[in-house]
């Protein structure tokens, strides 16, 4: 599958098809998770069966790119997959389309750093948009951030002193937009967005980045008024 390279006893893509499409042939707004990822088969069953019957199913393939089966066999199959591909004397082997993303995930330590705060940012910016399936970019300042998909947008916020400047930035928004403000003290920011006339959702950040969050923020504020 993946051009001048070669990979043994690949799993069978059309029984893999068949796994996918027995237990979610019907729902094609599904989204599979394969965990182990080794090849990439899963994701080009996917693909395969999109391009059957029109489906918007989503795949989340992870590895831990050993012997950097990640960067030389997943990532470089499921492009090829998308854009298609040509095997040596053989005809073109035509596109499936789609779009494709990649990650790498990290530790961010808990020392009130400021790369340790920057690395927490950008996670968390990553993370938020996977879960909202938004990833082009509209704003990137410091602290506010908005993304966009055909549907919706997403809107951040890091910095509860902005919020009046993040409000106006939202009342531009033509879109339904999912909201999400950090905060040490868990508040909800419910009454700061009932004027607006936008279709606003304010959404929860999960808790385990609020935990990495209150860490490293959390600290940085104790030692500050430690120190008064």
């Amino acid at each position: 599958m993946v051009p001048n390279c070669d990979f043994n006893f690949p799993k069978s893509l059309y029984n893999v098809y068949d796994c996918i499409y027995a237990v979610i042939g019907s729902r094609k707004n599904a989204i599979v998770l394969d965990y182990f990822a080794g090849s990439g088969t899963t994701g080009h069953a996917v693909l395969q069966l999109n391009s059957e019957d029109g489906g918007n199913r989503q795949f989340i393939l992870c590895t831990n790119n050993e012997n950097k089966i990640a960067e030389q066999i997943t990532y470089p199959r499921i492009r090829s997959a998308i854009n298609g591909y040509k095997i040596e004397n053989e005809e073109l082997i035509k596109g499936l389309g789609s779009n494709l993303k990649y990650y790498k995930t990290d530790f961010v330590g808990s020392e009130p750093t400021h790369r340790n705060k920057k690395l927490l940012t950008d996670k968390s910016i990553e993370m938020l948009c996977i879960k909202e399936n938004t990833f082009d970019e509209v704003m990137n300042k410091k602290d506010i951030f908005i993304f966009k998909n055909k549907e919706k947008f997403t809107a951040i916020l890091f910095d509860e002193m902005k919020m009046e400047e993040f409000k106006n930035e939202v009342k531009k928004l033509k879109m339904p937009v999912s909201v999400y403000v950090f905060s040490l003290e868990g508040d909800d920011f419910k009454e700061e967005f009932e004027n607006l006339k936008n279709d606003i959702t304010l959404c929860s950040i999960p808790e385990a980045i609020l935990k990495v969050y209150r860490r490293i923020y959390g600290a940085g504020q104790m030692k500050l008024k430690n120190k008064k």
